[in-house]
């Protein structure tokens, strides 16, 4: 019985033994990996150094290309080389251009405006009697009309001559004026405006323009058109119009720097036009020794009238009676 017990102790004790031994083997390091020796270099074959180029030979300098002969010269006229410029002016392959002339281009006349032509006031011949086919209401809601508000125009007669879409002229009457023993009114737009409906027998018109004021009881005529006017003005030395200052009106009373005109006793009867220029002096008196009062231009013309703005004012002293002689010709109007 005793053999087997020492065996079971010899093969515990084996076994105890092999397992220790196992675990101090694996923690050993593993052994580093064996020399290996370098792969042999491949051997590249020598280089051959390369022979320098060579230089050319000497070769003779190559002739000149010959280029085509310049176009010949046009003859231009004198006219014709004024719009000719730039780079290769008088040749034929020169670009035409256009040349402002700056004297050319200048305006050496006078510009009157449509609105200076329109607002300024005039004599209305017919025996004293007032202008006029309607008159403006008073407005309700307000003490002026103003642009573009509605007026409503009321028939002087029957009805108005008016149709929707006419062009009207609302007229400020001035005062009565004497001329040579006949009445006339004078009289100036204030206003213009179109037609665009009929309430039963009256208006209703816009205002499209305002020169004045328009309060209520304006007249109202068919509107007369006025346009820019061009004038070049120059020295009158044919034309000799005399004419006499019927009376001056000054319109700076109600708000300074506005136009002051004058009226003179002559109109397209005499030859007055738009545009000319009248000088006025004192009446001849018994010493002969009178002096230029003031200069002034045409803006409106009647038969027997003219309308002209003060334009230079050399004494202040002008009255009715003075005399006016033509200075300036309003020879041409330029477009």
């Amino acid at each position: 019985m005793k053999i087997p017990i020492i065996c079971t102790r010899i093969g515990v004790f084996v076994g105890t033994v092999a397992f220790c031994c196992g675990a101090a083997f694996a923690q050993q390091p593993a052994p580093p990996p064996a020399f290996q020796p370098a792969p042999p270099q491949l051997q590249q074959p020598p280089v051959q150094a390369q022979p320098a180029p060579q230089q050319p030979a000497y070769q003779p300098a190559s002739a000149p290309v010959q280029q085509p002969p310049p176009a010949a010269a046009v003859a231009l006229s004198p006219q014709d080389a004024q719009v000719w410029s730039g780079e290769g002016a008088g040749t034929a392959a020169a670009p035409k251009r256009d040349i402002v002339d700056a004297k050319s281009s200048m305006r050496f006349g006078v510009e009157l405006s449509a609105e200076a032509l329109a607002a300024a006031p005039y004599l209305y011949y017919d025996n004293g009697r007032r202008p006029g086919v309607g008159r403006v209401a008073y407005p309700e809601d307000r003490y002026i009309y103003q642009r573009f508000d509605n007026v409503v125009v009321k028939p002087v007669g029957r009805e108005l001559p008016f149709k929707t879409g006419d062009t009207v002229d609302v007229l400020r009457y001035i005062k009565r004026v004497k001329v040579g023993g006949e009445r006339t009114c004078l009289v100036a737009r204030a206003a213009r405006g179109v037609v665009f409906r009929f309430v039963g027998k009256s208006a209703v018109v816009r205002l499209t323009d305002i020169w004045g004021k328009v309060a209520g009881s304006e007249l109202v005529v068919q509107a007369a058109p006025f346009v820019p006017v061009y004038v070049d003005n120059k020295p009158a030395s044919a034309a000799n119009i005399g004419a006499s200052v019927v009376m001056q009106l000054d319109m700076t009373v109600a708000a300074p720097y506005l136009p002051q005109y004058i009226i003179l006793d002559r109109g397209s009867e005499a030859g007055v036009k738009i545009g000319d220029f009248f000088r006025v002096e004192d009446r001849e008196r018994a010493d002969r020794l009178t002096e230029e009062l003031v200069e002034a231009q045409v803006l409106n013309v009647t038969s027997r009238a003219s309308t002209l703005v003060l334009q230079k004012v050399y004494k202040e002293r002008l009255k009715p009676g003075d005399r006016a002689y033509l200075s300036f010709r309003a020879a041409d109007r330029i477009d």
